[in-house]
């Protein structure tokens, strides 16, 4: 009977590390968003209606592994707030702030004035002022 009682044991601690290693509650991508803060805007100040206009967008990022993810809008009437989610992909990410430029794209059907306002800082905003003709 001993030779029962052994194996039942092995298989009772082989079953058991099997399942103290999963990886259920691993994030192995690392991946995550946070609000990055604009640094600068480079815009014309007029444009046409049905017509992109491309306006230029630095921000830095807090590591090497951050990238841009999307712009967070939120628009009332002519007037926008726009913010920059970066997105961090990487678990070891180097010590470098580098500074990233994409464009944000701008277009309208209507003529009329625009205020665009990039987050620059919790409280603060680099404002654009569009002429639409």
């Amino acid at each position: 009977m001993r030779p029962k009682k052994i194996i039942l044991l092995l298989f009772m601690m082989t079953n058991g590390l099997l399942i103290s290693c999963s990886d259920d509650d691993k994030n192995e991508d690392c991946i995550s968003t946070q609000t990055a803060f604009v640094t600068s805007v480079e815009a014309p100040k007029t444009g046409v209606t049905n017509k992109i206009i491309n306006i230029e967008v630095s921000f830095q990022v807090n590591n090497g592994c951050g990238r841009f993810g999307k712009f967070i809008e939120k628009k009332n009437g002519n007037t926008s707030a726009i913010e920059v989610e970066a997105k961090y992909v990487g678990c070891i990410c180097t010590d470098n702030l580098p500074i990233i430029t994409v464009n944000y794209e701008f277009i309208t059907n209507k003529v009329g004035n625009y205020e665009l306002n990039f987050k620059s800082s919790p409280t603060e905003f680099i404002t654009v002022n569009l002429t639409i003709n």
